[in-house]
């Protein structure tokens, strides 16, 4: 039961039901005017006044969404426990100096290393 108040009552819900409480109220005034508006003979109000009706409902949708969605099953959290579970289940193989008979490419290997060693920020307007 404690699990079932922290949903309803997280920073997060109360976040959620007061844009439920501005939007909703908003989307019925919203049919309302386009429903006069309708009704004096704006035909094109007709499909504005069926749309708000829709939105309401929608929102109504993403509100009881965003209560009952677990935020560590989705988003970057989610994302990045599975990467956590592929790097244990899958170790990267271990790396091996690779020997250069290239002098050319050894020579631009070092100066990667030094700019790399340098802790300058990579900037495309300097050299």
């Amino acid at each position: 039961m404690a699990t079932r108040t922290n949903q309803w009552f997280s920073g997060r819900a109360i976040l959620a039901h007061v844009a439920l409480l501005i939007w909703f109220p908003g989307c019925l005034v919203a049919c309302w005017w386009q429903a006069t508006r309708a009704m004096s003979g704006n035909w094109l109000s007709w499909l504005y006044a069926t749309e708000w009706p829709a939105l309401a409902v929608f929102g109504v949708a993403v509100w009881w969404g965003l209560l009952h969605d677990d935020p560590d099953s989705v988003g970057t959290r989610a994302v990045r426990r599975w990467q956590e579970e592929e790097r244990r289940s899958h170790p990267a193989p271990e790396r091996r100096a690779v020997q250069v008979d290239d002098p050319e490419l050894a020579a631009y290997n070092r100066y990667l290393a030094s700019l790399a060693a340098s802790g300058r920020r990579k900037s495309w307007r300097s050299p």
